[in-house]
This record gives C-alpha cells, structure tokens and sequence, in this order.
C-alpha cells in the first residue's frame, strides 16, 4: 500500500508540474517577455531540462503503478505483477490499461519533443504550443481512473474531474517554474523590468483557477461522499477534510501575494526585500502543495466516503434480516413495548 501511494503522488505531481511548467512559458512567460532576451531564452531552457527530469520521473513512477496494480488486481505478490499473463491482461483487457497505454505514449512522445526543443537556439512557439497540450491530456487522462470513473459517474462528473486536475496543475504546478524566474529576478535588468507582467498574469490566472478548483471540487466532493455523516466518520472523508485545510492555507498564501506584495511591486521599483518575501512565499505554496497531492495520493487508495457508508448500511441489513428477533423471521417474538 505505502509503494502504491509513493507511486501515485510521484506519477500525480509530475503530470501537475509538467501543465505548469508549459503553461508557464507558453501563457504566462512568452507574452511578459521580451522577444530574443538571453535571459528569457535562459529561463525557457531551465525549464526544458526540469520538463525532462519530470518526465524520467513520470515515467518510472507510472511503471511502478502499473506493476503495482497489476499485483493488486491479479491477487499477486508484488513480483507478481511482472507476470507476462498478468500485466498482458491488464494492459490490453481493463480500462487501467488502456488508459496506461496512453499515458506511456504521451509521454515518451514529451521526451522526444523537448529533446528536440533543447537541441534548438531557439525554441519555436508552435512546438512549445504541442508540448503544453500533451501535458494537459497527460493531466486529464489521470481522471479517466479515478473514483468518478470507477464509480460509472455521469460523464460531466468525469469532465468536472478533468478540469479539477487541469485547474490544479496550472496553479500549484506553476508555482514550481514561478520559484525559478523569481530566483532569476534579482541578477537580470530584463527580468526585472518583466516581474511585474509576469506576475499580474499569473496572478490573474491563479484566482481563475482557484474559483475552478472550488466549484468542481465542492462537485467531485458530494459525488465521493455524499454527506455531511460521510465526511466526518470515514477515512476518505477525514483526509478530505486534511485536503480542504491546506488547500485554505493554501488560499491565504495566494491572497497575501495577490494583494500585499505583488500590489507594491506592480507600484513601486523592485525593492531589496520584496522579492525575497515574495519568493519564501511561493516556496512555502510549493511544499502545502505538495502535501496536498501527497493526501490526493491517499484518496485515490482509499474506498469513497459514499462507497462505505452503503457498504456499512448493507452489512447492517444483513444481519438485522438474519437476527432471531426481527419481525421478518418466522418464528420471531413480538418485542414488549
């Protein structure tokens, strides 16, 4: 269980920074830059080689899971999962696999392009336009193996998913290329001239995302768990409720940026101390969001707060029609009132 969790967070947060890290350069960089800076192309390039290390570890965390829920689903030891028979059928024969498939490609076809893109002076928009849109469907398909999906949601409730993920990885995945401009702001005339576009912009877009997050996750929430009872007297929605607390920590490390810092450096010259702040800041979003898909990790191998409730009410049931006493036994006594 532990391996599995390790597995899905590794898997889980490299599909979220990978969307940041493209939807850094392509939405948010590239238009607050300056065509041609050496110092923007730099920044692209730091980028590029992290999207790389992301991908190695997207990669072995996603044949880890793979092998670990073939163990799982065929009854096996873990060495059991690297059974040609067993990973075979998964692979080819389940909704797992297929999706797995297509992950695989995704992202052995993100290596070849970056690849590509680092062997160039000059990265062209268009390949880094295909690379962002294969980190979005890399991110989206992880929705087509959740609970929603497990479950036979409607199919609205598996988009609501996929843009819970897609809203997530622009925001706390970008948090991580946000973290390396800032520590670049301080050496560099043009970066500095360009932090406040970049972070006006991203700004704007994280509170985009933050109203998304909120609206589809109240949505996955009542879907999952199904009422208030739920989320308090079972595992899946105790660690939902963890999850819902960050997250609001979260919150209030992105609103005191938004309207406390960021407000005076969009006003004022970059001064000695305030990007420092500004920058310790940020980091101490990346680690609550990291703590988060460390949690999310926990949901996904955790039975859905609804999926017990009925799984306890069933039981309950069962043996109030198997007790002596019941009035539905033949036989029963009438209980003194």
């Amino acid at each position: 269980m532990a391996q599995l969790i390790v597995a899905r967070a590794v898997n889980i947060g490299a599909s979220i920074l990978l969307e940041g890290i493209f939807t850094f350069v392509v939405v948010i960089l590239a238009p607050a830059g300056r065509a041609g800076s050496n110092d923007f192309q730099e920044i692209e390039r730091r980028l590029l080689r992290l999207a790389v290390c992301n991908l190695v570890a997207a990669l072995l965390s996603a044949l880890l899971w793979f092998f670990l829920e073939v163990a799982s689903i065929s009854g096996l030891p873990v060495t059991g999962g690297f059974s040609t028979t067993a990973w075979q059928t998964v692979l080819f024969e389940t909704q797992f696999g297929r999706v797995w498939q297509l992950r695989l490609g995704l992202i052995a076809a993100a290596l070849a392009l970056v690849a590509v893109a680092l062997a160039q002076v000059k990265v062209p928009r268009r390949l880094m336009l295909v690379l962002w849109l294969l980190s979005v469907v890399l991110l989206v398909s992880l929705a087509w193996i959740s609970h929603a999906a497990a479950a036979g949601a409607h199919p609205f409730g598996l988009l609501g998913d996929g843009i819970h993920l897609c809203a997530a990885g622009v925001w706390i995945g970008g948090l991580v290329p946000l973290v390396i401009f800032l520590a670049r702001v301080r050496g560099s005339v043009s970066l500095g001239e360009a932090v406040g576009r970049v972070l006006q912009r991203f700004s704007t877009l994280s509170l985009c995302c933050v109203s998304v997050l909120v609206v589809s996750g109240l949505s996955n929430s009542w879907v999952l768990v199904g009422s208030i009872h739920a989320l308090f007297t079972t595992s899946y929605g105790r660690l939902l409720l963890f999850k819902l607390a960050l997250f609001a920590i979260l919150i209030g490390f992105g609103a005191r940026n938004r309207f406390l810092i960021k407000a005076k450096l969009l006003k004022t010259p970059v001064g000695p101390h305030l990007l420092p702040q500004l920058h310790r800041n940020v980091l101490c979003e990346v680690c609550l969001g990291a703590a988060v898909v460390a949690i999310v990790a926990c949901l996904g191998v955790t039975p859905p707060a609804r999926t017990t409730v009925v799984s306890r009410s069933d039981r309950v049931i069962r043996v109030s029609a198997k007790s002596p006493n019941s009035a539905d036994t033949p036989g029963a006594r009438e209980l003194p009132t």
